[in-house]
């Protein structure tokens, strides 16, 4: 049986999409709950999957990616709490102000924000707020509820947040129940229609990182009905890598402090932010002369700084990346990118770091991000085919690296890993094929680039060669090197 009735249910249930590239990452899910469940067929599972809701859910936790961390894009707890939330509270007749984290995951995120109102409004925040994290994956409800995290949770957190808001415990960290009180979870399907009274009428709900697990009608419908559960001057963030492919027309989107967010009670268009504040016709201010000319200079150089700005900030993050202060670069490659949103080698590095760390599943999807400005990013497919073949899913990654080299043939490191997953496969002639055009590519180039951001190699790249050629001399049975 085919994994095809499997992702149209799961589809159909939660809209969760699984193509050609994360298949594997089904088919393990379901070979794990065959085994609990002492299943002995696809058919048979598929049927308890049907008539059992408890058993889907397991199946799901097993499914998605549970990669968060507190505190993170910082810039939009700063606009939450010094922007939105004074203009909510201004304008609430009664009743506590209702902000949701949608797919909260395993609860870095609201209880981020429980952590910055109480920075901000003390312990009475929890009779100010009513903040709910929702999410379909009960496992991971279950770590939210308990609050106990481990090291790579606090990335780039500043100490003073740690130490004022969690307890050592043993090697992990428990968030102190003072915060802990201020937040509620809930379990839910958003792709699903029956959202309970709990989360309705919110005025800011958090939606980041999770749409990108969605196709774009899934996605649609998902912002279609979060949109529905915000009140009539609500406000909803997206990560900045999504926001702007869910501009299509159900809520404004605005921007506060430098953050672009969705906005249910204002319409105004970015074009219409852009234009001058001051009227041509209108003189400027007495004792403050501004000549056309030098005006004109300035608003050259402000572009000029504006538009320079991601790429000095890249390069500080690739300098962070290959000095090993990764949390620091991934910090710094998240600004490139909420900057300038289509900045590919921005959303490239952080894969590449993600990849270095071992944290697959986010570098994937942080890869298929950058992928959809450009479906045919070398770079993209090089970082999809090595992460295919970690998880030694060769076809996807023999796809990948051919895709690669479709778009530069001569891209030795696709040639190279195509070699080495035929050497796995023992297809001899392929493999001594890829590794005499590495050999070539190289000495004719006298280069080592390898079309990469930034990647940790598990050996010197100029060395390539000569491992190339000792894998000739093996396939040759010679024993020795190949001149």
């Amino acid at each position: 049986m085919t994994l095809t009735s499997f992702k149209c249910l799961i589809k159909e249930k939660c809209g969760l999409s699984f193509d050609d590239s994360r298949e594997p990452i089904l088919a393990a899910g379901i070979r794990t709950r065959l085994l609990r469940r002492a299943v002995s067929s696809h058919e048979e599972y598929l049927d308890l999957l049907a008539r059992e809701p408890h058993e889907f859910d397991a199946l799901v936790s097993l499914l998605t990616v549970n990669e968060t961390y507190f505190l993170r894009e910082p810039q939009h707890f700063t606009v939450l709490t010094e922007q939105l939330l004074p203009d909510i509270m201004a304008g609430k007749t009664g009743g506590r102000i209702k902000i949701v984290c949608a797919g909260c995951s395993t609860g870095e995120e609201p209880y981020s924000i429980a952590i910055m109102l109480m920075e901000k409004y003390g312990p009475a925040f929890r009779s100010m707020f009513s903040v709910i994290g929702m999410d379909i994956d009960e496992e991971a409800l279950g770590r939210a509820t308990a609050g106990v995290y481990a090291e790579h949770s606090f990335r780039g957190v500043p100490e003073h947040i740690r130490k004022n808001y969690f307890d050592r415990q043993d090697n992990s960290y428990r968030i102190r129940e003072a915060v802990r009180e201020g937040v509620e979870f809930l379990q839910l399907n958003i792709f699903g229609d029956a959202y309970p009274d709990t989360v309705r009428d919110a005025d800011v709900i958090f939606y980041r990182n999770v749409s990108i697990y969605f196709e774009p009608a899934a996605q649609q419908h998902v912002f279609r009905n979060l949109a529905g559960l915000l009140s009539e001057k609500g406000y909803l963030f997206l990560s900045s890598t999504e926001t702007f492919a869910h501009n299509i027309g159900i809520l404004s989107l605005v921007e506060k402090g430098g953050v672009y967010i969705y906005s249910k009670g204002v319409e105004v268009r970015i074009e219409e932010r852009r234009k001058p504040s001051v009227s041509p016709d209108r003189p400027a201010a007495p004792g403050l002369p501004v000549p056309a000319k030098n005006a004109a200079v300035a608003e050259k150089f402000k572009a000029m700084r504006i538009k320079d700005e991601p790429h000095t900030l890249f390069d500080k993050a690739l300098l962070l990346a290959e000095a090993k202060k990764y949390d620091e670069a991934l910090q710094l490659a998240e600004r490139v990118v909420e900057l300038q949103p289509s900045f590919i080698k921005a959303y490239m590095l952080r894969a590449g770091i993600l990849l270095n760390l071992e944290k697959f599943g986010e570098a994937e999807a942080v890869c298929r991000c950058g992928m959809e400005y450009d479906p045919l990013c070398l770079e993209g497919n090089l970082l999809l085919g090595l992460l295919a073949k970690v998880r030694s899913d060769f076809a996807e990654a023999r796809k990948r690296f051919k895709e690669a080299l479709y778009v530069d043939a001569a891209c030795w490191v696709a040639h190279f890993y195509l070699g080495e997953i035929y050497r796995f496969e023992e297809d001899e002639e392929r493999a001594c094929r890829e590794f005499r055009i590495v050999i070539k590519l190289l000495e004719e180039q006298s280069s080592s680039g390898h079309g990469l951001t930034f990647l940790s190699f598990p050996f010197p790249v100029e060395q390539i060669v000569h491992l190339c050629r000792h894998n000739l001399a093996v396939r040759r049975g010679s024993g020795r090197s190949v001149d």
